[in-house]
């Protein structure tokens, strides 16, 4: 490998020595987290319609619908009791979801899941030291009201809408490894995810598994058929087409010459290299990709040094491909590196264009010259990154 490959080593550890942690899946944390809830639900319905008569009966079922809510890890868990639900409790998975991504549209959804079932365990906790039946019950119905709230409604969006909503709506319904491409055009190919700016437009699905391939936590608002291609809109799918036209002046602001900036990679890779790039070099870059264990991969500082090094895009993606990560080189698969090497494109602020970036070596990436994009307004002015969604 030629010296200044061997530099950028130095310079781009996409991973470290430790081993990398699991990749946050988002939308299996939203599954099981309403499942937990579910579990939760079940309990307190169950002793208020169920024959169970004596106050022990009924503290077990508190303790219970407690222990689904807030997880094993928690003080309030009690082991004695049993756990309906998975162990890690309806908190515990949001609280991964909520620590381990940066912003984004379902973000508001689930601080605001957290809170209500901060607030249906306060009241089971509540309930644990009733003493009158009336007062028990009073306690559960509250904690009942709070976790409907947890669940929210597929036809609302942000806070209102809940983890449904966000399921429905926002790209939290896009499972790991599944195809995303832009909300903003009919799909060619499916399955496949429509996502604009963070929100779902479309699941689209081929028409012979249709009937049985619906995603869970899916809402539909309407159907159609693209010859052997099954679209389901969104609830909100109105929502993200008003996007389409706001991502498209961002993008003409962004750049003043387009034609001058290099853009070969495709939105829908770089949307899909965010949790490649969760799992194998959040860890050692930080989730604003300045560097933790490892050094900045994104920004002014990351650009100016590209810039100053005659840095090439060959070049860096012969060592992200062939180098990276760094405990465990050649890990991903050809389309995940190229997907992160997406990513990190777009976290400089380079536009995406209609060229994917290629799983494989291409001569023409050896021209293309790394640094601060003329024109550019980064989304973060101060480490002058730009927002992937």
């Amino acid at each position: 490998m030629r010296t200044i490959a061997l530099s950028l080593v130095a310079v781009l550890v996409l991973g470290g020595a430790a081993p990398a942690r699991s990749a946050p899946d988002d939308h299996a944390g939203a599954i099981a987290a309403l499942a937990d809830m579910r579990a939760a639900i079940a309990e307190i319905v169950r002793i208020e319609d169920g024959y169970a008569v004596g106050h022990a009966a009924y503290l077990r079922a508190a303790h219970r619908a407690m222990n689904a809510l807030v997880g094993r890890r928690d003080d309030g868990y009690a082991a004695s009791f049993g756990d309906p639900g998975d162990g890690v409790g309806t908190l515990g998975h949001l609280d991964r979801m909520l620590d381990q991504t940066g912003s984004s549209q379902w973000t508001p959804a689930v601080q605001g899941a957290k809170a209500n079932v901060l607030a249906a365990a306060a009241n089971l906790q509540s309930a644990l030291g009733q003493k009158q039946m009336e007062d028990y019950q009073a306690d559960l119905t509250r904690a009942l009201a709070s976790l409907a709230l947890v669940a929210g409604r597929s036809t609302e969006g942000g806070v209102l809408g809940g983890l449904n909503g966000a399921l429905a709506n926002t790209s939290l319904a896009v499972p790991v490894g599944a195809s995303v491409v832009s909300g903003c055009a009919a799909p060619k190919s499916a399955p496949a995810y429509g996502v604009v700016a963070g929100k779902l437009a479309y699941v689209a699905l081929p028409r012979s598994a249709a009937a049985t391939a619906i995603p869970a936590g899916l809402g539909v608002s309407r159907v159609e058929l693209l010859g052997d291609t099954v679209v389901l809109y969104a609830p909100l799918a109105r929502a993200a087409a008003a996007s389409c036209s706001k991502v498209s002046r961002l993008q003409r602001t962004r750049v003043v010459a387009r034609t001058s900036v290099p853009a070969p990679y495709v939105a829908a890779q770089a949307h899909a290299g965010i949790k490649v790039y969760a799992r194998a070099c959040l860890q050692c870059h930080g989730a604003d990709l300045q560097g933790t264990a490892g050094p900045g991969v994104a920004g002014t500082d990351f650009l100016k040094n590209a810039q100053q090094n005659k840095w090439t895009l060959s070049e860096l993606r012969t060592t992200i491909f062939e180098n990276m990560p760094f405990s465990n080189p050649g890990s991903l698969t050809p389309k995940e590196y190229a997907d992160v090497t997406a990513f990190l494109l777009a976290a400089n602020c380079y536009p995406a264009g209609s060229t994917p970036f290629p799983a494989t070596a291409s001569p023409a990436l050896k021209t293309v010259k790394l640094g601060p994009i003329p024109g550019v307004k980064p989304t973060n002015a101060k480490l002058g990154t730009c927002t992937v969604r």
